[in-house]
């Protein structure tokens, strides 16, 4: 069954944001917001910090640095706001003002009355894992991303290297079906995560080629595999 057709009416809609070169606004530079303003510069907004503590502001690198009160045209043109400071009557003021511009805002002592929750993450490469109790329990997101960290080693950067690179040469079935979904089933059920741990190359190319075709080849791919992983 369609696990989206499973969704009860009104619960959050989940996707994933390109923020390259988007201007995203964090209002109060305390420990919250500077957390906020990390994440998004490790996905290559472009951060504007509000802050009237020139203090809070110190050590604070490639942002846009505004050291005043906060004003409404502050988060003008921001794609993402969020009201990162101790004030909660601000951070409604500021969550209204990002709204009446189209962006969308958090207010970090209040998330359900924002517009987005921010979820637990595990980055393994290009593979994200996120985990979301809807704000309801964000401990019990974070302790569920601690066990799939347990099960998604960093070999799994590898496999979505591979992955990828089967797909981009067409190599996981013809031409009119770019990519193959019982492919990649077979080479979990056949261990790929394990050989990859293990940085066993050759071991990798034998169920390769068994799975997909022969002459398919590390090399081929473009992947230079690592030494063990565990």
């Amino acid at each position: 069954m369609d696990s989206e057709a499973m969704a009860a009416p009104g619960q959050d809609y989940p996707l994933v944001l390109s923020l390259a070169g988007r201007l995203c606004v964090v209002v109060g530079a305390g420990a919250v917001g500077r957390r906020k303003i990390r994440g998004l510069l490790t996905a290559g907004a472009r951060v504007r910090v509000v802050d009237p503590s020139p203090a809070a502001l110190e050590g604070l690198a490639d942002v846009e640095v505004v050291a005043r009160s906060y004003v409404a045209a502050d988060v003008a043109g921001a794609l993402l706001v969020f009201a990162a400071t101790d004030d909660g009557a601000l951070n409604r003021r500021i969550l209204a003002d990002a709204r009446a511009g189209g962006a969308l805002a958090q207010a970090v002592d209040d998330p359900a009355a924002g517009d987005f929750q921010l979820p637990a993450l595990l980055r393994r490469g290009a593979l994200t894992l996120a985990v979301s109790t809807g704000g309801g329990s964000p401990a019990l997101a974070a302790a569920v991303r601690d066990l799939l960290a347990e099960e998604f080693g960093p070999e799994w950067a590898v496999l979505v290297e591979v992955a990828a690179a089967l797909r981009q040469k067409r190599l996981t079935g013809p031409e009119t079906t770019p990519y193959n979904h019982s492919v990649l089933p077979a080479l979990l059920a056949g261990g790929l995560a394990g050989l990859v741990a293990a940085g066993d190359g050759e071991a990798v190319e034998r169920l390769l080629q068994r799975v997909v075709g022969e002459g398919v080849t590390l090399e081929r791919l473009g992947i230079s595999l690592p030494k063990g992983l565990k």
